[in-house]
């Protein structure tokens, strides 16, 4: 590699970062708190944070001393290493003083000409890295027995003197991203639960796929550009990815507004002008939101569909991203319920590596579980439940969203558009098979796929299934369906990682806790559900 010749002047980098971002977010199960939690977070990471601290807020501006915002960290740049002490000192001092609970770590080190501005940028991420992981410890003060005690958390309730000076980020946030006609409800109850049919929020966790692939190839592509050059191609990277991810919010909060006009989602138990969706985090490609449980897959769908129409306008590459739903009661633990839909989203990210190794990347997945009150430790415990009795996988979960025409033949089986068909057409009544039958059908199932059988042919309701695998991928018919028609017909079938699966099983267990969302197939063109 060419080596560069050094440039006059030092320089000195410093990145910084807010430590367990999640956990502080996430520590309360108020909606309320959750979003000024979050508005916390990245109002402390803004350069107009560092503008109001006295003593360096006259020294230091964002054009002079900002590199980038973005993969939840921020890059700076100072003339010495006492200057970047100075700041981060400031800096770090002030966040504990007004928000306490935020852990913020930051690291610094001399810019190196003789070597890109992307190996610089890669030694200060992995700098910082190193000082995460070799800290010795981390104390805080619990409570001095006086403090207001959390029933949900058992801590110290939290009173923040600066939130009220704080700039209202989150509400500005809510204003480009919810419709103008509505308001974002500020708790769970208000999204449109029915304490009578369904008291399930989905707590939606999405992430873009191998974005940092994609700042690794931007390194890669650029390595001749000077260091200013480089500072705004990080910048414009990072605006365009930030851009780009609202933009797909905003597209599928337009369509759930078209339902709710429309009449479609009537089932819930909406206040006047109450919007089912609410945003949490809308950060870079970290994205979460929660919605009236039986949206939330639906509304993940429409967030991924959208997004495979945007470009960023830098590196002139589409995105591609995971989605995990935790479906949960609204008293469940909100951090727990934030985990488990981080453990869905990483199935979901794995499942697409899985199928395509290398082009797993531009697979768009999706994963989901319904909790009924078990508090498994992990996702995998909670999956062995999902095991029938003859050693059958009774989930087709993770389904794909969009992907590559070659992936189908790898896997053509759990592509998301026909999980909808067929859950579409159980829930709407065109199988009028009564629901019992159906909800039935899913201890059946449990027992192996012989009890399967006899529970279909029992009760004469075999004929809901296709006449073969692969009729799953043609438009289904249900014409015949009550006609006496019979056939035999597969209850389990092969996927890709060698086991038998059930393609009933999660259609009969999402029943209760799904509405269809109308628009999705106009509004966003599926060119993935062409029939096999």
């Amino acid at each position: 590699m060419q080596r560069r010749m050094p440039e006059m002047g030092e320089r000195f980098l410093t990145m910084m970062e807010v430590s367990q971002k999640q956990a502080y977010i996430f520590s309360s199960n108020k909606l309320k708190d959750n979003i000024v939690n979050s508005s916390v977070i990245a109002w402390i990471m803004d350069f107009a944070y560092f503008q109001s601290i006295e003593g360096i807020k006259n020294k230091y501006s964002k054009k002079k001393n900002l590199v980038y915002t973005g993969g939840g960290h921020t890059v700076l740049e100072f003339a010495s290493r006492d200057d970047a002490k100075e700041f981060v000192k400031a800096v770090t001092m002030q966040i504990h003083k007004d928000y306490d609970g935020i852990e913020a770590f930051a690291y610094t080190m001399e810019y190196q000409d003789f070597k890109t501005p992307g190996e610089n940028l890669k030694e200060l991420a992995r700098g910082l890295e190193r000082k995460k992981s070799v800290r010795r410890a981390a104390f805080h003060q619990g409570s001095f027995g006086v403090e207001k005690i959390s029933p949900l958390t058992l801590s110290p309730v939290r009173v923040h003197p600066a939130v009220l000076k704080m700039p209202d980020m989150g509400k500005e946030t809510d204003n480009m991203l919810a419709p103008e006609a509505y308001e974002c409800v500020s708790h769970f109850e208000k999204l449109g639960t029915d304490k009578d049919r369904s008291s399930f929020i989905a707590v939606v966790h999405i992430d873009g796929n191998a974005m940092g692939r994609r700042l690794e190839e931007l390194y890669q592509a650029h390595q001749d550009l000077e260091w200013e050059e480089y500072k705004k191609l990080m910048q414009s990277f990072s605006s365009d990815t930030d851009r780009d991810f609202k933009s797909a919010y905003k597209d599928m909060v337009t369509i759930v507004e078209k339902n709710l006009r429309s009449g479609r989602l009537q089932e819930l138990k909406l206040e006047e002008k109450a919007f089912p969706v609410r945003r949490i985090i809308t950060e870079g490609d970290d994205i979460c939101f929660v919605s009236e449980g039986r949206i939330g897959l639906e509304c993940a769908v429409l967030f991924l569909k959208a997004l495979e129409k945007k470009k960023n306008k830098t590196d002139h590459k589409g995105y591609a991203a995971c989605a995990g739903i935790a479906i949960v009661h609204q008293k469940y633990p909100f951090y727990r319920a934030y985990e488990l839909a981080e453990e869905l989203c990483a199935s979901a990210k794995k499942f697409g590596v899985s199928l395509a190794q290398e082009e797993g990347r531009h697979i768009s997945a999706i994963d989901w579980h319904i909790e009924y009150g078990e508090m498994g430790s992990s996702l995998k415990e909670m999956r062995r439940n999902y095991t029938a009795a003859d050693g059958n996988r009774l989930e087709m979960r993770p389904y794909i969203v969009s992907a590559a025409e070659s992936v189908r033949q790898t896997e053509p089986l759990r592509w998301y558009g026909n999980f909808q068909k067929l859950i579409g057409k159980l829930v709407s009544g065109d199988i009028f098979y009564a629901r019992t039958k159906i909800k039935g059908l899913r201890t059946a199932l449990k027992q192996g796929e012989a009890a399967a059988r006899h529970y279909l042919k029992f009760y004469g309701i075999e004929d809901i299934l296709p006449d073969s695998y692969y009729d799953i991928f043609k438009e289904m018919d249900y014409s015949r369906i009550g006609t006496g028609f019979r056939m035999e017909r597969p209850v389990f079938v092969n996927t890709s990682d060698g086991r038998r699966r059930s393609f009933l099983f999660d259609a009969a267990e999402m029943m209760d806790t799904f509405i269809g969302l109308e628009g999705w197939q106009d509004d966003v063109t599926d060119k993935n559900e062409a029939a096999v």
